[in-house]
């Protein structure tokens, strides 16, 4: 032990006698020493302490590791090795797509469908991200939903249900197909075929508010059946054109008691069978018909 010699006066006499002994061991490392000590004792004695003392020890000696790998930054490299490791042991053991099935197609041919999937044969199975593959391929025009799932022990099947065209939209001189939730499929002149029978909005705020209207005609089929294409106007108003070339003129507002009138109207008179040019429903208390301008009429 070292020692402190006495502590001498001014006169150089000893003010302390004594000599004091002191540890060598700070008193933080004195204490640990002891613990350690007494942990080691008590094991000796049972075995649930020793087993307990070896459980604090390892449990010490893994948080040390795991904070130096942390602090450290090596732990996002140690997980990625892993996980490369689980899915090689994986593929080795035959979770592998060998088989991409494509149902549904029509107008899409499956080479897209496919391309849009971008799922390849001879990947890993249960790392096929379902649904961006499905997100991508209900891209497609004419892709209304697509459905991709996996089928046990390595097929991947990508089903299809292809957008029906609904009706025609033209804007600013150029014609889409639309679907009858009003969305765009393609331009008209990229179709290959178009089915017939489909009505014309025009308009740039046609497609969003084609619901309405047709709302507002669906209790009137014979009137229906008449329209050809239907033009919306910036103030929310509706033109009807109909199939024997006469414009129905329909109000802002209270647009389904102006509709009851031109009914009654044609139940009196076949109004919508004879050869006008315009009949004006925009005002409330009269109904105005116009001819067909005299060189339309003599064409006709």
């Amino acid at each position: 032990m070292a020692q402190i010699g006495s502590r001498t006066g001014k006169k150089g006499k000893s003010k302390f006698n004594g000599m004091m002994r002191v540890s060598p061991l700070k008193p933080g490392l004195r204490g640990s020493q002891n613990w350690m000590a007494a942990q080691m004792r008590a094991a000796k004695h049972s075995p649930k302490a020793l087993l307990r003392f070896l459980l604090k020890v390892l449990g010490t000696f893994f948080t040390l590791i795991f904070l130096g790998l942390w602090l450290g930054g090596y732990l996002p490299a140690i997980r990625d090795s892993l996980n490369s490791w689980k899915i090689e042991r994986l593929m080795a053991a035959g979770f592998v797509v060998e088989q991409i099935d494509v149902m549904g197609e029509g107008r899409l041919n499956e080479r897209d469908i496919r391309l849009a999937a971008q799922i390849q044969t001879g990947s890993y199975f249960f790392g096929v991200d379902l649904d961006a593959a499905r997100d991508r391929t209900e891209s497609l025009p004419w892709v209304d939903r697509a459905v991709v799932r996996r089928l046990w022990p390595n097929r991947i099947v990508v089903q299809v249900v292809e957008t029906t065209p609904y009706a025609l939209w033209q804007n600013e001189g150029r014609l889409h197909l639309l679907s009858d939730s009003g969305d765009l499929i393609i331009p008209v002149d990229a179709a290959d075929s178009i089915p017939p029978g489909l009505k014309t909005y025009v308009g740039l705020n046609a497609p969003v508010e084609a619901k309405r209207i047709e709302t507002e005609l669906a209790p009137y089929s014979d009137l229906w059946s008449r329209v050809d294409s239907l033009v919306h106007f910036p103030s929310g108003r509706w033109d009807l054109h109909m199939r024997n070339q006469s414009v129905v003129r329909l109000p802002v507002d209270n647009v389904d008691a102006a509709i009851r009138r031109l009914v009654e109207l044609d139940r009196e008179t076949f109004i919508l069978s004879r050869d006008v040019g315009a009949i004006d429903l925009r005002l409330s208390d009269r109904i105005t018909i116009a001819p067909k301008p005299a060189q339309e009429a003599h064409s006709s």
